[in-house]
Protein backbone atom coordinates (compact mmCIF):
# COMPACT_ATOMS: atom_id res chain seq x y z
CA UNK A 1 0.00 0.00 0.00
CA UNK A 2 1.78 3.65 -0.75
CA UNK A 3 1.69 6.16 1.53
CA UNK A 4 2.53 8.46 -1.33
CA UNK A 5 2.60 8.55 -4.75
CA UNK A 6 6.75 10.10 -4.49
CA UNK A 7 7.41 6.79 -2.59
CA UNK A 8 7.67 2.87 -3.34
CA UNK A 9 5.30 0.86 -2.08
CA UNK A 10 5.34 -0.75 0.98
CA UNK A 11 3.27 -3.48 1.79
CA UNK A 12 0.80 -3.95 4.94
CA UNK A 13 -1.21 -6.24 6.20
CA UNK A 14 -4.15 -4.46 7.69
CA UNK A 15 -7.98 -5.72 8.71
CA UNK A 16 -11.11 -4.34 5.95
CA UNK A 17 -13.65 -4.82 4.21
CA UNK A 18 -13.92 -3.73 0.13
CA UNK A 19 -16.98 -4.11 -2.21
CA UNK A 20 -17.76 -3.36 -6.05
CA UNK A 21 -20.28 -0.42 -6.03
CA UNK A 22 -22.26 -2.60 -8.51
CA UNK A 23 -21.81 -6.08 -8.76
CA UNK A 24 -24.08 -8.45 -6.76
CA UNK A 25 -21.39 -10.82 -4.35
CA UNK A 26 -19.76 -7.42 -3.14
CA UNK A 27 -17.38 -9.56 -0.80
CA UNK A 28 -20.42 -9.90 1.60
CA UNK A 29 -19.61 -13.49 2.79
CA UNK A 30 -16.36 -13.96 3.43
CA UNK A 31 -14.59 -17.06 2.85
CA UNK A 32 -11.15 -15.94 2.62
CA UNK A 33 -8.96 -14.03 5.14
CA UNK A 34 -6.75 -12.30 2.18
CA UNK A 35 -7.80 -10.01 -0.48
CA UNK A 36 -4.60 -7.67 -2.41
CA UNK A 37 -4.76 -3.98 -3.47
CA UNK A 38 -4.38 -0.63 -2.96
CA UNK A 39 -6.17 1.34 -0.76
CA UNK A 40 -5.66 4.66 -0.12
CA UNK A 41 -6.81 5.84 2.78
CA UNK A 42 -8.73 4.66 5.73
CA UNK A 43 -12.08 4.81 3.47
CA UNK A 44 -13.06 5.45 0.35
CA UNK A 45 -14.38 4.24 -3.04
CA UNK A 46 -10.99 4.25 -5.19
CA UNK A 47 -9.77 0.87 -4.14
CA UNK A 48 -7.97 -0.85 -7.07
CA UNK A 49 -8.17 -4.33 -5.82
CA UNK A 50 -6.57 -8.01 -7.95
CA UNK A 51 -8.49 -10.22 -9.69
CA UNK A 52 -9.34 -13.46 -7.78
CA UNK A 53 -10.10 -16.04 -10.72
CA UNK A 54 -11.45 -19.57 -10.87
CA UNK A 55 -12.39 -22.01 -13.40
CA UNK A 56 -15.90 -21.40 -14.24
CA UNK A 57 -16.55 -24.12 -16.69
CA UNK A 58 -16.26 -23.21 -20.30
CA UNK A 59 -18.23 -20.98 -22.79
CA UNK A 60 -20.68 -22.28 -25.97
CA UNK A 61 -17.87 -23.09 -27.89
CA UNK A 62 -16.02 -25.12 -25.91
CA UNK A 63 -13.51 -22.62 -24.91
CA UNK A 64 -12.52 -23.18 -21.28
CA UNK A 65 -13.11 -19.90 -19.26
CA UNK A 66 -12.58 -18.22 -15.52
CA UNK A 67 -14.62 -15.83 -13.24
CA UNK A 68 -12.93 -13.21 -11.45
CA UNK A 69 -14.71 -13.20 -8.18
CA UNK A 70 -13.77 -9.21 -7.12
CA UNK A 71 -14.83 -8.09 -10.11
CA UNK A 72 -18.07 -9.96 -11.12
CA UNK A 73 -16.77 -10.95 -14.94
CA UNK A 74 -15.87 -13.91 -17.15
CA UNK A 75 -11.77 -14.46 -17.98
CA UNK A 76 -10.78 -16.29 -21.43
CA UNK A 77 -12.49 -14.69 -24.48
CA UNK A 78 -10.18 -13.31 -27.68
CA UNK A 79 -9.68 -9.81 -25.85
CA UNK A 80 -8.91 -11.84 -22.94
CA UNK A 81 -6.12 -13.31 -24.06
CA UNK A 82 -4.75 -11.04 -25.96
CA UNK A 83 -4.37 -8.79 -23.19
CA UNK A 84 -2.53 -11.44 -21.78
CA UNK A 85 -0.25 -12.07 -24.01
CA UNK A 86 0.72 -8.14 -24.39
CA UNK A 87 0.79 -7.62 -20.48
CA UNK A 88 1.55 -10.61 -19.13
CA UNK A 89 -0.74 -10.87 -16.53
CA UNK A 90 -4.29 -12.15 -16.43
CA UNK A 91 -6.80 -10.34 -15.45
CA UNK A 92 -10.26 -9.81 -16.31
CA UNK A 93 -11.69 -7.02 -18.34
CA UNK A 94 -12.57 -5.20 -15.22
CA UNK A 95 -9.20 -5.32 -13.48
CA UNK A 96 -9.37 -1.24 -13.05
CA UNK A 97 -12.46 -0.89 -11.75
CA UNK A 98 -12.67 1.19 -8.55
CA UNK A 99 -14.21 -0.28 -5.39
CA UNK A 100 -15.61 1.02 -2.09
CA UNK A 101 -13.88 -0.34 1.04
CA UNK A 102 -13.27 0.30 5.44
CA UNK A 103 -9.90 -0.10 7.10
CA UNK A 104 -10.19 -1.66 10.47
CA UNK A 105 -13.99 -2.10 10.19
CA UNK A 106 -15.79 -2.99 13.69
CA UNK A 107 -16.24 -6.99 14.14
CA UNK A 108 -19.39 -7.79 15.66
CA UNK A 109 -19.89 -11.04 17.99
CA UNK A 110 -23.57 -11.85 17.40
CA UNK A 111 -22.77 -14.66 20.35
CA UNK A 112 -21.19 -11.94 22.68
CA UNK A 113 -24.55 -9.67 22.08
CA UNK A 114 -28.11 -9.73 23.64
CA UNK A 115 -29.35 -6.90 21.00
CA UNK A 116 -27.12 -5.56 17.78
CA UNK A 117 -28.95 -2.93 14.95
CA UNK A 118 -27.89 -1.66 12.15
CA UNK A 119 -29.13 0.73 10.26
CA UNK A 120 -27.88 3.11 7.25
CA UNK A 121 -27.17 6.98 7.46
CA UNK A 122 -28.24 9.47 5.31
CA UNK A 123 -24.55 10.22 4.61
CA UNK A 124 -24.33 7.19 3.39
CA UNK A 125 -22.19 5.53 6.24
CA UNK A 126 -23.85 2.67 8.62
CA UNK A 127 -24.58 2.96 11.92
CA UNK A 128 -25.13 0.32 15.07
CA UNK A 129 -25.77 0.14 18.61
CA UNK A 130 -24.88 -3.16 20.58
CA UNK A 131 -25.95 -4.15 24.02
CA UNK A 132 -23.30 -7.31 25.74
CA UNK A 133 -24.85 -10.58 26.75
CA UNK A 134 -26.80 -10.39 29.84
CA UNK A 135 -27.27 -6.98 30.07
CA UNK A 136 -30.85 -5.16 29.59
CA UNK A 137 -31.85 -2.51 27.59
CA UNK A 138 -33.36 -1.08 30.87
CA UNK A 139 -30.14 -0.82 32.35
CA UNK A 140 -27.71 -0.51 30.28
CA UNK A 141 -27.03 1.98 27.26
CA UNK A 142 -26.13 0.33 23.71
CA UNK A 143 -23.22 1.37 22.47
CA UNK A 144 -23.58 3.10 19.15
CA UNK A 145 -21.41 4.48 16.38
CA UNK A 146 -21.08 5.25 12.90
CA UNK A 147 -19.08 3.54 9.94
CA UNK A 148 -17.79 3.33 6.65
CA UNK A 149 -18.74 -0.58 7.23
CA UNK A 150 -19.30 -3.31 9.61
CA UNK A 151 -18.56 -7.18 10.21
CA UNK A 152 -20.79 -10.07 11.75
CA UNK A 153 -19.45 -12.80 12.75
CA UNK A 154 -21.10 -16.01 14.57
CA UNK A 155 -20.20 -19.63 15.14
CA UNK A 156 -23.79 -19.96 13.81
CA UNK A 157 -22.16 -19.55 10.35
CA UNK A 158 -21.08 -23.36 10.06
CA UNK A 159 -24.99 -23.91 10.12
CA UNK A 160 -26.51 -21.47 7.60
CA UNK A 161 -23.69 -21.67 5.06
CA UNK A 162 -22.42 -25.28 5.53
CA UNK A 163 -19.25 -26.52 3.16
CA UNK A 164 -18.63 -22.77 2.77
CA UNK A 165 -15.58 -21.71 5.09
CA UNK A 166 -17.11 -18.37 5.41
CA UNK A 167 -16.53 -16.44 8.82
CA UNK A 168 -18.39 -13.87 8.84
CA UNK A 169 -21.28 -11.48 6.70
CA UNK A 170 -20.13 -7.80 5.85
CA UNK A 171 -22.50 -4.86 5.66
CA UNK A 172 -21.48 -3.17 3.20
CA UNK A 173 -23.30 0.03 1.82
CA UNK A 174 -24.90 -1.22 -1.28
CA UNK A 175 -25.91 -4.44 0.73
CA UNK A 176 -27.35 -2.85 3.44
CA UNK A 177 -29.33 -0.30 1.13
CA UNK A 178 -30.32 -3.24 -1.40
CA UNK A 179 -31.81 -5.30 1.29
CA UNK A 180 -33.19 -2.12 3.12
CA UNK A 181 -35.07 -1.34 0.20
CA UNK A 182 -36.21 -4.82 -0.52
CA UNK A 183 -38.11 -4.93 3.05
CA UNK A 184 -39.73 -1.59 2.80
CA UNK A 185 -41.07 -2.50 -0.56
CA UNK A 186 -42.36 -5.50 0.53
CA UNK A 187 -40.70 -7.63 -1.81
CA UNK A 188 -40.29 -11.52 -1.08
CA UNK A 189 -37.05 -12.31 0.40
CA UNK A 190 -34.99 -15.30 0.90
CA UNK A 191 -31.30 -16.35 0.66
CA UNK A 192 -30.29 -18.90 -2.20
CA UNK A 193 -27.18 -20.75 -2.06
CA UNK A 194 -25.30 -22.24 -5.20
CA UNK A 195 -26.27 -25.53 -6.67
CA UNK A 196 -22.38 -25.93 -7.23
CA UNK A 197 -20.58 -24.27 -4.20
CA UNK A 198 -22.55 -23.62 -1.69
CA UNK A 199 -22.02 -19.76 -1.68
CA UNK A 200 -25.17 -17.43 -0.16
CA UNK A 201 -26.11 -15.27 -3.33
CA UNK A 202 -26.49 -11.39 -2.88
CA UNK A 203 -28.46 -9.24 -5.28
CA UNK A 204 -27.31 -5.67 -5.96
CA UNK A 205 -28.92 -2.94 -7.89
CA UNK A 206 -31.77 -3.58 -10.06
CA UNK A 207 -31.72 -7.50 -9.34
CA UNK A 208 -32.80 -6.04 -5.57
CA UNK A 209 -35.54 -4.18 -7.17
CA UNK A 210 -37.40 -7.00 -8.43
CA UNK A 211 -38.13 -11.16 -7.63
CA UNK A 212 -36.17 -13.68 -9.54
CA UNK A 213 -35.76 -16.73 -9.98
CA UNK A 214 -32.83 -17.41 -11.53
CA UNK A 215 -29.47 -15.97 -9.37
CA UNK A 216 -25.95 -16.27 -10.99
CA UNK A 217 -23.39 -17.00 -8.00
CA UNK A 218 -20.68 -14.06 -7.81
CA UNK A 219 -18.63 -17.00 -5.61
CA UNK A 220 -18.00 -19.33 -8.71
CA UNK A 221 -19.59 -17.73 -11.58
CA UNK A 222 -22.42 -20.86 -12.19
CA UNK A 223 -25.33 -19.17 -13.79
CA UNK A 224 -27.73 -22.34 -13.17
CA UNK A 225 -29.12 -22.27 -9.71
CA UNK A 226 -32.89 -21.64 -9.35
CA UNK A 227 -34.82 -20.27 -6.16
CA UNK A 228 -38.19 -22.51 -6.09
CA UNK A 229 -40.29 -19.20 -6.26
CA UNK A 230 -39.17 -15.58 -7.25
CA UNK A 231 -37.01 -13.62 -4.53
CA UNK A 232 -34.32 -11.28 -3.94
CA UNK A 233 -31.33 -12.93 -2.02
CA UNK A 234 -29.03 -11.79 0.81
CA UNK A 235 -27.21 -13.38 3.32
CA UNK A 236 -28.16 -10.62 5.49
CA UNK A 237 -31.59 -12.10 5.33
CA UNK A 238 -30.50 -15.24 6.81
CA UNK A 239 -28.59 -14.04 9.95
CA UNK A 240 -31.82 -11.67 10.21
CA UNK A 241 -33.87 -14.82 10.55
CA UNK A 242 -31.24 -16.74 12.09
CA UNK A 243 -30.72 -13.96 15.06
CA UNK A 244 -34.29 -12.89 15.08
CA UNK A 245 -34.90 -10.60 18.28
CA UNK A 246 -31.17 -9.95 18.58
CA UNK A 247 -30.60 -8.85 15.41
CA UNK A 248 -32.02 -5.89 13.99
CA UNK A 249 -31.47 -4.63 10.48
CA UNK A 250 -33.52 -1.30 9.57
Amino acid sequence: MPTDDARPLTLQHVAGICWPHAATVGHIAVASGRIAGYFPAERGDDAIVGCVLVAAGKYRNGTARQWCRTHQAYWGVKADLAALAESGEQRCARHREKMGYALHPPVIDLAACASVTIAGAPDGTIEFATLPAGATASATAPATARCAAVALRTSAMDALFPGTGIVQVNITPPALLAYSAARAGGQALGCVCCARCGHPHLDLGSFAQTPHRRHYCGNCGTDSTHSPAPLISSPVHALRIKFDGILTIM
